[in-house]
């Protein structure tokens, strides 16, 4: 009897297995994107113009993806607003996730969502791309893992848990299979997309998710369009940027990273501050300036702080009435003497500080350690009043700082029904202290703030 070989069997399996986990190139043949409308294709480019215009891969019969890797090249006109749709089909196209593209510039409620958002579910809030300029957009699904990325950086790494928080408008977006769509949103558009190519990956063992409150928490959150945002954060100590974008990313909380300047303080120069500003350019975090002392005005070059999305003080540094200039937190340079003098004085700097161009009051009604503990006694009602007044009248967002617990839960009162913004923020001095935002996010939740309650850069 003559004996089979294998070698031939395997390597049509080989082959086979090979070709199915291979990149495929979707724009190799145009003709297996449709629409209701003309596509489109000019020079290896799909174009995509207009309202509403969908696009949606047809990959043959009983061809679906389920874990994969889809890479492009994008470019948006000004003004363009729409999204990568992946698990989902021609008849459903509410099914399955949306990935944004968005790259207007922030203050604009309308375009909230930008570039690398996974819409309603981890929402990016801030512009790593300006319009006209082509970047890399990576969307990597492994079992119930999605990973977006932005020129080769983490935008976001969620884990969909096995029961998901959804609203009813949101309950579709869910893994399962399906196919890719492109669509533009509302307003005049443009979206240009090249190298469109997808490997499919084979199955793996699901990702466990380790807080599934917090995850439950953020998505209620980002599922409102409540900005989720930590508008005070510092590279100090262990906090170096790459772990800082690791953490946005996985948590899903976006992170505003300040640096110090002012007089004795890290940056102190327009060349330094310019320095800085290059550092950080194109990375997926709001670029925040926190101005220290009152020097700081006269340090630095408007146009150069108006580069940044925003900038933020707080009245912990100052010269009291005789001259000495202190800095609160270090009981070494305070001068308290008599407590009700000392916070006339306090109040007026206040008052003083919030008509500097900033944007947010932060480390808010800070007390010294000699002091503290007569906090709720010496922050009256008159001086509450004053404080909020100042705020209203410059249009200053106030601080929920989360890691001080401040400011005390009357003042938020009092601030919101005077229609003052608020913005979650941490003062961080190194990883571990970074927390989550927990108490701010109580805050939120025990005040039912509302998205028109919260600070939006450039709003």
């Amino acid at each position: 009897m003559r004996k089979l070989s294998l070698l031939p069997i395997l390597l049509i399996l080989l082959t086979a297995c090979n070709k199915r986990y291979s990149d495929n190139d979707l724009l190799e043949n145009i003709s297996k994107w449709q629409s209701d409308s003309d596509i489109t294709f000019i020079d290896s480019i799909l174009i995509l113009k207009d309202e509403f215009h969908t696009i949606v891969y047809n990959p043959g019969l009983l061809n679906t993806f389920v874990n994969f890797e889809f890479t492009s090249k994008v470019l948006t006109k000004k003004g363009a607003q729409g999204a990568i749709l992946f698990h989902t089909n021609k008849r459903y196209l509410d099914q399955g996730y949306e990935v944004r593209l968005d790259n207007s510039e922030a203050g604009d409620w309308d375009h909230l969502l930008k570039t690398g958002s996974l819409s309603s579910i981890r929402n990016v809030y801030y512009a790593m791309i300006e319009d006209g300029d082509w970047f890399d957009l990576k969307i990597r699904v492994e079992e119930n893992h999605i990973s977006i990325y932005i020129n080769n950086l983490p935008v976001v790494d969620y884990i969909e848990p096995e029961m998901p928080f959804r609203l009813p408008a949101t309950s579709k977006k869910r893994l399962n299979a399906g196919t890719f769509a492109i669509s533009t949103l509302y307003g005049n558009t443009e979206i240009q997309l090249k190298d469109i190519r997808v490997k499919k990956l084979p199955a793996s063992e699901k990702f466990q998710t380790e807080d599934p409150d917090f995850v439950k928490k953020i998505t209620q959150l980002h599922s409102r369009n409540l900005p989720v945002v930590d508008y005070h954060v510092h590279e100090k100590g262990d906090l170096t940027l790459p772990l800082l974008i690791e953490k946005s990313a996985s948590l899903g909380i976006n992170y505003g990273v300040a640096a110090n300047c002012g007089l004795k303080f890290p940056i102190q120069t327009n060349q330094e501050l310019r320095a800085y500003l290059a550092s950080i350019e194109g990375l997926p975090i709001f670029k925040a300036m926190q101005a220290e002392g009152r020097e700081w005005v006269d340090m630095f070059d408007p146009d150069l702080v108006a580069e940044f999305d925003y900038a933020f003080t707080d009245a912990m540094t100052w010269s009291n009435r005789n001259g000495k200039r202190m800095r609160l937190w270090m009981p070494e340079e305070t001068e308290v003497g008599d407590p009700e003098d000392f916070m006339e004085q306090l109040v007026a700097q206040i008052e003083k500080v919030v008509t500097e161009p900033i944007s947010i009051y932060v480390n808010p009604t800070y007390l010294p350690v000699e002091i503290e503990d007569r906090y709720d006694e010496l922050w009256t009602d008159e001086r509450i009043g004053r404080v909020i007044a100042a705020l209203k009248e410059n249009n200053v967002a106030l601080e929920i700082n989360s890691r001080l617990m401040l400011p005390g839960k009357r003042i938020i009162e009092k601030a919101r029904e005077a229609g003052i913004k608020f913005a979650m923020g941490t003062n961080n001095t190194n990883s571990e202290n970074l927390g989550n935002l927990e108490w701010a996010l109580d805050i939120v939740e025990e005040f039912n703030l509302q998205p028109t309650d919260m600070f939006l850069p450039g709003n």
